[in-house]
């Protein structure tokens, strides 16, 4: 039997401040059955891992086979080594809550697949997110820019303003120049770029999101405007073919730009921390949070938001929180990596940090079916953590339920300003924008965010 506290977390709307939602149209214009929905996300990884070979991931959710029988059955012996971690658990209460399915076995995804009513249909994605997991709202990391029209007129989609190649020191130079409508061919063009980017696009996104660990160190050094223009010049030069010490220093240039900008417009810097995504790559200067310590001293009026608890350098994460007063935590990706450390995690960080710098659930993920299963999966372990809080004699019942309420809705909307950022999404259309000079902030995704890259 669940207690008050379980119910209350289970059944109560939760904001979600981490996804990368495919794009309406993309969505739409994809195929899917039930192994897409079900396996197109984190839990391939775990597989291969697990022994499974890429022909075999590839043909999993691969719907233009419509064996789905079959194309279960070549990796069940797979999946039968990885059930109990927290990828195959966000697969299986999927499973359960869109398709009822107890079980996962080549007999149950053939039923599943006769009577499959998820078929990229129009609004869709937010049926599902808002309806079904119960969310308030998601935070869209797309990885790149422009901003989607789509994002104009509702107040549901939220995006970040992805500024990952700056950071990584190989700005996409195409991508800018096309979007601002002007040349940038030297270091203090760049840094003007970097502002009018901000200008015409801080008053709608919810944050900034950067992902460079995937292509870099988090170690950050002071760079001078000399040898960061030397750097520009070569990066622009070469490209991606340049020194990895030249994309350093402008990256690194480039960094304090953003977090100038972020501090100036009140927007959170969202940065990705700890554990990759797929398989066999992963260096360990790439993951550590305090690599950021001399980052987040030099930059004191910028609100970092670091992410995925620095998995599994968690510990680290929480002395930053509780030592730096512009540093708070996002849960996301955490309880499908590994929901008992991340349960484990949050009752560290209670005893350890101020609450409100703590942001507890984000899917990180590109279907809406995968965040419909991580969600449920948050419920069920942040409704135990809590839990055992209460058994422990720390909090009452009442005290957790109302702590559930802060993390769930009244944080996100304190930090990110939700109810004056949603105001100004619902009111926004092509012409409003358009009078302000921000039109540049939008134009249609030249490709989905599953070709873009996902981190």
């Amino acid at each position: 039997m669940h207690s008050e506290l379980e119910e209350f977390i289970a059944s109560s709307t939760l904001c979600n401040t981490h996804e990368h939602t495919e794009y309406e149209r993309f969505y739409r214009a994809s195929r899917h059955d039930v192994l897409t929905h079900l396996f197109d996300n984190y839990v391939v990884f775990d597989l291969h891992s697990a022994g499974a070979s890429q022909q075999i991931l590839d043909a999993l959710v691969d719907p233009i086979n419509p064996d789905v029988e079959r194309r279960f059955r070549d990796v069940q012996p797979y999946w039968e080594k990885i059930e109990l971690t927290g990828y195959a658990e966000g697969v299986k209460l999927a499973a359960k809550r869109l398709f009822a399915i107890d079980a996962v076995t080549p007999e149950a995804i053939c039923a599943a697949q006769e009577s499959c009513k998820y078929k990229g249909e129009e609004n869709e994605r937010r049926r599902l997110l808002k309806d079904i997991a119960n969310l308030d709202h998601v935070q869209i990391d797309t990885n790149t820019r422009p901003f989607p029209p789509e994002m104009m007129g509702q107040d549901f989609f939220l995006y970040d303003l992805n500024m990952f190649d700056f950071c990584a020191g190989g700005p996409d130079f195409d991508v800018l120049e096309r979007q601002l409508g002007k040349d940038v061919s030297s270091l203090e063009e760049l840094g003007a770029a970097i502002e009018m980017l901000f200008s015409i696009s801080a008053r709608y996104a919810v944050a900034v999101k950067s992902q460079h660990a995937y292509a870099r160190t988090l170690k950050w050094e002071p760079r001078s405007e000399t040898d960061a223009a030397i750097s520009f010049a070569t990066v622009r030069r070469l490209g991606k073919a340049a020194p990895q010490a030249d994309r350093l220093c402008l990256g690194d240039w480039c960094m304090s730009r953003v977090a100038e900008m972020c501090a100036r417009h009140h927007l959170p810097f969202k940065i990705h921390t700890g554990y990759f995504t797929k398989n066999n790559f992963m260096p360990t200067d790439n993951l550590r949070a305090g690599n950021m310590d001399l980052f987040l001293k030099m930059h004191p009026n910028t609100r970092f938001m670091l992410m995925h608890i620095a998995y599994p350098h968690s510990d680290e994460l929480i002395t930053l929180a509780k030592h730096y007063t512009n540093v708070s935590i996002d849960m996301c990706w955490a309880w499908s990596i590994n929901p008992l450390h991340a349960s484990d995690f949050v009752r560290r960080y209670l005893h350890a940090a101020p609450r409100n710098k703590l942001f507890v659930f984000g899917g990180d993920t590109l279907l809406p079916t995968s965040s419909v299963g991580y969600a449920l999966q948050f419920r069920k372990w942040f409704g135990r953590t809590l839990k055992r809080e209460v058994a422990d004699g720390t909090m009452s019942e009442e005290e957790a339920i109302r702590l559930a309420d802060f993390f769930m809705m009244e944080n996100p909307y304190d930090y990110y300003d939700l109810s004056r950022k949603k105001e100004i999404l619902r009111s926004a259309d092509a012409d409003s924008i358009a009078k302000l000079g921000h039109g540049g902030a939008f134009g249609a995704p030249p490709k989905s965010i599953r070709d873009s890259g996902r981190a």
